[in-house]
């Protein structure tokens, strides 16, 4: 019997020869499955009303070495066996694809040819695709931890885009991770509890529901193990139209013919 290998693994058919340690992103077609997979879930996600739903431009897979991944899968079948999932077949682990917003002070993912990693140690987009996330570096931005030392994530991809920054790239361009992450049995609080470290035993995750201290939902694992990144979306609002073209624009809108450049 083959062995499996994780479709995000370096040594998937899918990817092989198009991927290595510094160059970890393979492009996703508009109008493939798991591209429409990721951009509806972006899509649907988006609940700030104050905040226009921007353009998607790109959305790239992840990939890593299996020996990297192979923690996760260990970790998932750890909690597949938990007695109180043992009736969820079909999802057992209850994995959930999740949003993380963080900082890029790169141009990756700008274009599909923007797939390399930088070396840049503030660059937390590049270390968590190279890496994955470390639950020692929570807080490294924000002090405020509402759920304490944890790794956050959300189905809210409006709720992530407030954490992202692009300090040193003038862009119009902003970029979140999609994650893979196993919620397993999750414990859900409304109020604060800045001093977790773990969740309540028996539990696998917090989630955070809105109603009193949050406004919209976020998930908590404090398991390295628990999550890895698996897509990065790339996303903005349109570059603003100059002058010169609005009036070009109009002018070929009166005459019905084009003008020359």
């Amino acid at each position: 019997m083959a062995s499996f290998i994780d479709e995000f693994s370096f040594e998937h058919p899918q990817n092989e020869g198009r991927v290595g340690n510094s160059n970890r992103l393979i492009p996703l077609e508009r109008g493939e499955l798991r591209y429409n997979e990721v951009a509806r879930s972006f899509r649907h996600g988006w609940k700030h009303p104050k905040k226009k739903l921007p353009r998607i431009y790109a959305i790239f897979r992840v990939t890593m070495p299996e020996r990297e991944l192979k923690p996760f899968h260990r970790y998932r079948a750890q909690v597949t066996s938990t007695p109180s999932l043992a009736l969820s077949v079909a999802n057992p682990a209850n994995e959930q694809l999740l949003f993380h917003g963080t900082t890029r002070c790169c141009s990756l993912g700008e274009d599909k040819r923007s797939t390399r990693v930088c070396d840049l140690p503030q660059c937390n987009l590049c270390c968590v695709i190279r890496s994955s996330f470390d639950v020692k570096k929570c807080g490294s931005k924000h002090r405020f931890k509402r759920f304490g030392l944890g790794i956050y994530n959300t189905t809210c991809s409006s709720k992530a885009d407030d954490y992202t920054a692009n300090p040193d790239h003038a862009s119009n361009l902003r970029v979140v991770i999609a994650s893979r992450v196993i919620v397993g049995r999750p414990y859900r609080r409304k109020k604060n509890a800045t001093t977790l470290t773990e969740p309540p035993c028996g539990y696998h995750s917090v989630i955070g529901e809105p109603g009193i201290d949050l406004n919209y939902e976020e998930t908590v694992v404090y398991n390295n193990d628990a999550i890895r990144p698996a897509y990065v979306v790339v996303y903005g609002d349109p570059p603003p139209i100059s002058n010169t073209k609005v009036l070009q624009s109009v002018l070929m809108t009166l005459f019905k013919t084009p003008l020359a450049s």
